[in-house]
């Protein structure tokens, strides 16, 4: 088998349906070589499952005939090939059927009936993502996180997601790790009909595809809400790689609000998998004691490196300085932002984070952060006279 050519499997119980296949393939000149399978599969230890196993084709097109059985096809596949470019071959244009089909794994919709020009639009999209995959760069992830509630953890997390997507470059996420429940979606006013419980659920399949179809674009920013309701032992270690290495793989720039109780599969997934970990904390005496706890986890971890410790509502007149903050943690301070508490509490209830719209120090504040922490020049998008 010449294994400089990639494999298509075509998979439908309709003889005339895998000739149409094979006639287009060979008319928009995708040189390849092909597997028919006669039927649908059920179970992933089936006879002609471990055939396509064995195979194991880049690409495998499967016409469904019924919807139930097509699924279930769908989902065997993605689930022992994960990487091979699933194509469907469904009636019509629903949305809902759509979404299904990404769900179970399918990566192009291809409507019947099937055309030339939509099958090798499908195929120039693979071989695009085959290339951009040779030349991949890991996009760069930054924790946020704290060691005491209160101290704004969120409200930076979404502040500087919505900065990095004002630079063109950038494609950003945000990621709600919030426990025992989330607030990123409360804080944007965002109603989503997915959360991070159902990605962490679908981890055995989980892709840039599927994973983007349970995220809510919000001011150019891909929102992925924390829990709605306590899961016991969602953060688990392989749990966490896979989705540190998805989001790596989507996005230039991710974000994760990462929850302030701390498990150590969460630890040490941040220190492998993070370019930087920001630790914020409030200049008072209870939030001192705590991240010197927390900062001692990190080095345990080997994260010690990566910390960048931002001191939020900082002003001068509080009576811990800068300076005696430093000398009590060992380690020094990153960033300052400024003491507007009045108006960001406006931003959490309004939904309109600061460096949306704001002109204040402390918005100015997040895009010097920014600018700093990813080398980017994010420009505030100005709003024209009909937006006012």
């Amino acid at each position: 088998m010449d294994k400089s050519k990639p494999i298509v499997g075509i998979v439908s119980p309709s003889p005339e349906i895998r000739d149409l296949f094979l006639a287009q393939l060979q008319e928009a000149k995708f040189e390849c070589l092909t597997v028919e399978v006669d039927g649908y599969l059920e179970d992933g230890d089936s006879y002609q499952t471990r055939q396509l196993i064995e195979v194991h084709p880049q690409i495998i097109i499967v016409d469904m005939q019924s919807r139930k059985t097509a699924l279930t096809t769908l989902q065997v596949l993605h689930e022992v090939l994960p990487e091979t470019w699933l194509f469907i071959s469904a009636p019509g244009n629903d949305p809902q059927l759509i979404i299904e089909t990404m769900h179970a794994g399918a990566r192009e919709f291809l409507a019947k009936p099937s055309s030339l020009d939509d099958l090798s639009q499908a195929l120039e999209r693979y071989s695009a993502a085959q290339q951009k995959t040779i030349n991949r760069v890991k996009g760069k992830v930054f924790s946020v996180t704290s060691a005491k509630g209160g101290a704004g953890t969120t409200s930076v997390a979404i502040n500087l997601a919505i900065a990095t997507a004002n630079d063109a470059s950038a494609k950003v996420a945000l990621v709600d790790f919030g426990s025992p429940v989330g607030d990123v979606a409360e804080y944007l006013n965002l109603k989503s009909k997915y959360t991070v419980a159902d990605a962490v659920k679908s981890k055995t399949r989980l892709d840039p595809v599927l994973l983007e179809s349970y995220m809510s674009s919000v001011n150019g920013v891909s929102v992925l809400p924390g829990n709605r309701e306590f899961h016991s032992g969602l953060f688990q270690q392989n749990t966490l790689t896979k989705m540190f290495q998805v989001l790596s793989e989507t996005f230039t720039h991710t974000f994760i609000d990462m929850a302030c109780a701390h498990d150590h599969e969460q630890l040490q997934a941040a220190t492998k998998f993070c370019n930087a970990i920001l630790i914020i904390l409030t200049p008072e005496l209870p939030a001192l004691w705590r991240t010197d706890r927390l900062i001692s986890l990190f080095n345990k971890t080997g994260g010690n490196n990566k910390i960048r410790l931002v001191v939020n509502r900082a002003s001068k007149k509080r009576d811990i300085s800068v300076r005696e903050i430093e000398k009590a943690l060992g380690h020094s301070i990153f960033w300052n932002l400024p003491n507007n508490y009045p108006e960001a509490i406006e931003a959490v209830n309004s939904g309109k984070p600061l460096t949306l719209s704001n002109n204040s120090k402390l918005a100015a504040s997040y895009m010097d952060l920014v600018k700093t922490l990813t080398g980017l020049s994010p420009i505030k998008k100005r709003r024209g006279l009909l937006g006012i």
